[in-house]
């Protein structure tokens, strides 16, 4: 199976554009191409996502716009297995972008390490803490040098994928989803009135 690794980083809380990204590419467990780019988003940018990935304003002046990165990558995109790390959050990040642009949305389909590595490292627990990036990549001895670097987080997010790979024996197909956006609405349960009909569902 042939996968594209990758990471965004986003220059405010509406999370529909990005500043950074970092990609990696993997062919047969091997590392065959990897990019990084900062990104105009032509958007403002917020203090509290400065304080995490420390790019600010004047460092992405003259850097490539979303439609010149998505230009390069669409073709992976839609060819190859997406891994990365929370993935939901990175591909609804893209998502939104090109909704924004009206830009079409390709057929996806990814591997998220957050749930590969519950399901096949922790038993499927609930150990949320230790799966944030920077605790599951020490606890399985994977480098990760600069956190929220999108370059180096994707390489940690493959460097996980590989190592849960040679730790354990399972198929990769198994845990591939297809990304949906915009997410189904949940139906609506509304409650009766106090004590009429109510029934406990324990």
């Amino acid at each position: 199976m042939d996968y594209i690794a990758l990471d965004v980083e986003t220059p405010n809380s509406k999370n529909d554009g990005i500043c950074s990204i970092g990609t990696l590419l993997l062919t047969d467990d091997k590392v065959t191409d990897e990019w990084y780019t900062l990104v105009d988003p032509q958007d403002i940018f917020e203090d509290f996502n400065i304080s995490i990935h420390r790019i600010k304003p004047r460092d992405v002046a003259g850097a490539p716009k979303f439609e010149d990165v998505w230009e390069r990558i669409s073709g992976y995109m839609s060819e190859r297995t997406i891994l990365a790390h929370n993935a939901e959050f990175d591909l609804t990040v893209i998502a939104k972008a090109l909704e924004n642009r009206h830009m079409p949305l390709p057929d996806m389909r990814y591997i998220c390490t957050v749930n590969l590595g519950r399901k096949v490292h922790y038993n499927g627990t609930n150990v949320k803490g230790d799966l944030v990036l920077s605790n599951f990549a020490k606890t399985l001895g994977v480098e990760l040098e600069c956190h929220h670097n999108a370059l180096f987080d994707t390489r940690a997010c493959a460097g996980i994928f590989l190592r849960l790979s040679e730790m354990y024996e399972f198929d990769p197909g198994e845990y591939v989803r297809k990304f949906v956006y915009p997410k189904p609405k949940r139906p609506f349960c509304g409650r009766g009135k106090a004590g009429a009909g109510r029934q406990s569902s324990r």
